[in-house]
């Protein structure tokens, strides 16, 4: 079935300081709006209560977690009913991180994401970010609408983790950063099909699809964004399927989507109806994804590659017209 999912997103537009709770009063008018799009959940930037707040340390802006900065987030995570990341400067003992906060619908700390690549503080590469101790993995956190994963800022360098939290089930990963990030995050949401949604200190926003397509994007009219995304959705190859899309259109016309990626060869396909799931539209046209339908060519290429006996990799689809 349909699983649809509202989220929202901001952008700073580098209107920070000079004081942390200057920061904290901005937070509640952009969470005002926000929660008037009556999301699911809420992504706020990197580290924002900080932002243009004149420091020589971390140590200076860190707070616990939770603390008065979580708290006031979970007001409005409690009173409306939503998830809300909320990153800041963690303090934890004598370790300061990077942190993004995950608060859940009724105001309570689901979990924490520290950030795994805080990037160098000056020219002697002595330190990072002000002191920031690095995290060490990047957790998938179950939601009652589906798994997701947290990325922040410099971590968009190093492509391993987003491919690990894609191995973990993450069907949106959430990118807090001080900067737009841009080609990037297109390319991780086309490499992984996985929903990313950004929100940044900086000026753009985004909601991009399975496909790297951006769909929502915030800048200086607006820096608010909120869309509907929907988690049943598949991303296949056009080898075998394609000659499936004809059938599939006539069996359920807008009860489906069907969006082809003509010069790829690629399509997405979900349910819009609420009693119609995905995986009965695929188990009905015996459609193959295209994660399996990768697998099932390596398969048959490294059994080749390395002289052995090839293995039963008969597709459910046998016979099917491959192209034209």
């Amino acid at each position: 079935m349909a699983r649809k999912v509202r989220v929202a997103a901001v952008s700073w537009l580098y209107a920070g300081g000079p004081t942390v709770a200057d920061n904290r009063a901005r937070v509640c008018d952009l969470l005002d709006q926000a929660v008037a799009e009556k999301p699911d959940i809420i992504a706020l930037p990197e580290t924002f209560v900080s932002q243009g707040v004149d420091t020589a340390s971390a140590d200076e802006i860190a707070e616990a977690v939770p603390g008065p900065t979580t708290d006031l987030v979970a007001d409005y995570a409690r009173k409306h009913g939503c998830y809300i990341i909320c990153p800041l400067v963690g303090r934890h003992g004598d370790v300061l991180e990077n942190d993004a906060v995950l608060i859940d619908r009724t105001g309570e700390i689901a979990g924490v994401y520290a950030k795994i690549h805080p990037v160098v503080q000056g020219s002697e590469f002595m330190s990072l970010e002000q002191g920031i101790t690095p995290g060490s993995e990047a957790p998938v956190f179950e939601t009652d609408f589906g798994k997701i994963g947290i990325q922040i800022c410099f971590d968009l360098m190093y492509p391993q983790a987003w491919a690990e939290l894609k191995a973990k089930g993450a069907e949106i990963v959430f990118w807090c950063s001080a900067y737009d990030g841009g080609k990037h995050l297109e390319i991780y949401a086309w490499m992984h099909n996985y929903y990313v949604v950004s929100s940044v200190q900086s000026r753009h926003a985004r909601v991009i699809n399975v496909l790297g397509d951006t769909v929502a994007k915030s800048g200086w009219q607006d820096r608010v964004i909120a869309e509907t995304v929907n988690l049943d959705t598949g991303v296949f190859h056009c080898d075998f399927n394609r000659t499936a899309i004809p059938e599939i259109r006539m069996a359920y016309g807008p009860d489906v989507e069907i969006e082809v990626w003509h010069e790829e060869g690629l399509f997405t396909l979900s349910a819009n109806r609420e009693d119609l799931a995905l995986a009965d539209i695929v188990s009905e046209f015996q459609l193959e994804s295209l994660g399996s339908y990768l697998a099932r060519n390596r398969a048959l290429q490294d059994a080749i590659r390395e002289g052995r006996e090839i293995p039963d990799l008969t597709p459910p689809y046998l016979g099917r017209q491959q192209w034209g």
